[in-house]
């Protein structure tokens, strides 16, 4: 990696008993929210931003931070780590938006309660993308900033299109990275 930003990572070591369940769920959550993958076993990792790394110096008085300059051979380990943290979250999220579409569907009727749920899912999935596109910024890889693209376009398309509606998805996404 010639830029030496990329060579700039966050690392996250923490050590907590596993019979402290409910803190180390909260951390874990939290450092994923915050866009760090698993490296190994109590450590995270995340491409360096000052912004990330004064959050997670916040998360928790058990956890370490450091900013560190990774040498070149030892980037791959790194990114590896963190394109299979995106491949999840991408996962996640389509599998979420097979769930919104079929929630679109049922909100066509006069219940109330299915409007709402089909508003708070897609609400949720807007919160989904914005952190799926934050992932792929810090990645740095416009090859994942399009597929989130193209998920964002398939959310609007959902989102405005009428109930009932059959979408070609190929052509629509298409045209919507078209422009």
């Amino acid at each position: 990696m010639a830029n030496p930003k990329r060579n700039r990572w966050t690392l996250v070591f923490y050590d907590m008993a596993s019979e402290r369940f409910t803190p180390r769920t909260r951390l874990h959550r939290e450092l994923k929210k915050q866009g760090a993958a698993m490296h190994s076993q109590s450590v995270y990792c995340i491409p360096y931003t000052a912004n990330s790394f004064k959050q997670l110096r916040h998360l928790d008085e058990e956890v370490c931070v450091v900013k560190a300059d990774v040498p070149s051979e030892k980037i791959k380990e790194l990114v590896t780590a963190y394109d299979a943290f995106a491949e999840k979250l991408f996962a996640e999220v389509v599998e979420k938006i097979d769930a919104l579409e079929d929630a679109k569907i049922l909100a066509a009727g006069n219940e109330p309660s299915r409007k709402r749920g089909y508003s708070k899912r897609l609400n949720k999935m807007h919160e989904r993308i914005d952190h799926l596109m934050r992932v792929a910024k810090l990645r740095d890889s416009s090859r994942l900033l399009k597929r989130v693209k193209a998920l964002r376009a398939r959310v609007d398309l959902i989102e405005h299109a009428p109930p009932g509606t059959l979408i070609d998805w190929e052509n629509a996404l298409v045209q919507e990275l078209d422009n």
